[in-house]
């Protein structure tokens, strides 16, 4: 018996209620949408496009029509009946995940291309779980064109991501212009490549169609090596190779407060900043005598003590301007002005840690949503790398056994594509089809997922053609 076409849905929707009857696929002609919703007329475009339906925008009545009702950030409803298909969302977001669920609807109604294909009727509900929907991608190692990002955004969004988090310096390269470092230009240790002014605007206009938020980061005060490279005069060392800001000199404050607020300049519309604050080594700390001088000045302990002072200095600084700071979740006991989002990934069990002092969290724990390691161990990994399945993304839980605790900590999730392994011909082989699994454990509440009901699913999407009309957005 053939199944419903809107039983294949990934992410599974909050509710799906079939109702009798079928709408035939050959009667569509034409669609309509709300003017608030009109970046959303290009994907439905395409859909149709791929699948050879003549189907035309209007304005006023048509066959499917999406319009803006009360509903709450990135909900959607569908009611298709024998005459209509009626989507409703209440804003840019939720339209444009209610499109993507037509699109996967339209070719299973479609996969045999038979006169008397239909789309079974019926009334579906959906809302996400989580309001952080995110993807970090490291650009610092391995530089990404322009067209490559605006292709990877396009991917999220038809996976319901709605945050990218975008890594741009580490020790391997700059890949912004700089007015404040002028000195870093496109050249790289592993790649070569800068953003201009103009593509930075144009990807960020991008996302902004597509309904995400940028989260742009300046890692400090470690991974900073290729910056302190043309800058040694912020280094405990500047006759040796540092990794580290020096968390002494009063003018490494400054530079990298000037950095960031050239950053937030540069994206006006990110309401978030990340300032990184993760795997520094102390070493040339422990030796320096500007550091020895702040931390007796300070009456600290010890130099954890002096980067976490240097670091909630920097997020009042970015407060200060109207922002939010986010940080990478340190291993150690920090703390944080309460205002900061910790990014939770060495351990699932620091997110109870950072609840303790009223910060939000956004889990992003290695084991589970790292894309850099490998789905099998015929890819490239290194040492430090374990084997990350498909399945393994699919069981990811930021609460583990404390929802009580968590519930009001918990933002969402966040996976992370570092790229030391990852140039731009293979991002979206370590994407696919792990971002299916992680599209849903981000999306659906947990008891609508189901690991075998997922994979009946996902193959029948496969089987659909679905998957090649994603990897070409």
């Amino acid at each position: 018996m053939p199944e419903h076409t809107a039983s294949i849905l990934i992410p599974a929707p909050v509710k799906m209620t079939p109702r009798p009857g079928k709408h035939q696929v050959r009667n569509l002609t034409s669609f309509s949408v709300s003017p608030e919703f009109n970046t959303v007329v290009p994907e439905l475009q395409r859909l149709f496009k791929a699948l050879a339906m003549p189907v035309e925008s209007v304005s006023g009545a048509a066959d499917i029509e999406l319009k803006k009702g009360p509903l709450p950030s990135g909900a959607w409803q569908i009611k298709i009946t024998p005459e209509k298909i009626t989507i409703e969302a209440g804003e840019r977001t939720g339209a444009g995940y209610a499109a993507n669920a037509l699109a996967q609807m339209l070719f299973a109604a479609t996969a045999k291309g038979h006169p008397e294909d239909a789309l079974d009727c019926a009334e579906i509900e959906d809302a996400p779980r989580y309001p952080w929907r995110g993807f970090m991608l490291d650009s610092a190692r391995q530089f990404q064109d322009k067209d490559f990002i605006k292709k990877f955004l396009r991917t999220l969004s038809a996976f319901r991501i709605n945050s990218f988090h975008w890594h741009l310096v580490d020790s391997q390269g700059w890949r912004y212009p700089s007015k404040i470092a002028a000195k870093l230009g496109p050249e790289g240790s592993w790649s070569f490549g800068q953003y201009s002014r103009e593509d930075l605007q144009e990807i960020s206009q991008c996302a902004r169609e597509l309904g995400i938020r940028i989260i742009p980061e300046v890692d400090v005060p470690g991974h900073s090596s290729f910056l302190l490279e043309h800058y040694p005069e912020y280094t405990c060392d500047p006759a040796g190779k540092c990794n580290e800001f020096c968390l002494g000199k009063t003018g490494s404050m400054k530079m990298i407060q000037e950095l960031l607020a050239e950053l937030m300049a540069i994206f006006p519309d990110s309401p978030i900043i990340h300032i990184g604050g993760d795997e520094a080594n102390s070493a040339h700390w422990e030796k320096c005598p500007d550091c020895n001088a702040a931390l007796k000045a300070k009456n600290l302990s010890n130099m954890r003590e002096l980067e976490n002072d240097f670091m909630v200095e920097l997020a009042h600084f970015v407060l200060s301007k109207g922002r939010t700071p986010m940080i990478w979740g340190p291993g150690i006991e920090q703390v944080y002005p309460p205002e900061t989002v910790i990014q939770s990934w060495l351990n699932f069990r620091d997110n109870l840690r950072f609840h303790k002092h009223g910060n939000k969290v956004i889990h992003s724990v290695h084991t589970s949503l790292y894309f850099d390691y490998p789905a099998s161990l015929n890819e490239y990994w290194e040492s430090w790398m374990m084997e990350l399945s498909e399945q393994g993304v699919y069981m990811t839980d930021p609460y583990c056994m404390w929802y009580e605790e968590l519930k009001n900590t918990i933002l969402g999730l966040e996976a992370c594509l570092w790229t030391e392994t990852a140039p731009q011909h293979r991002i979206m082989s370590k994407l696919f089809p792990r971002i299916f699994a992680y599209a849903e454990s981000a999306w659906s509440s947990e008891e609508n997922k189901n690991w075998n009901d997922y994979l009946r699913r996902k193959g029948k999407l496969e089987a659909t053609g679905y998957l090649d009309f994603i990897r070409d957005i």
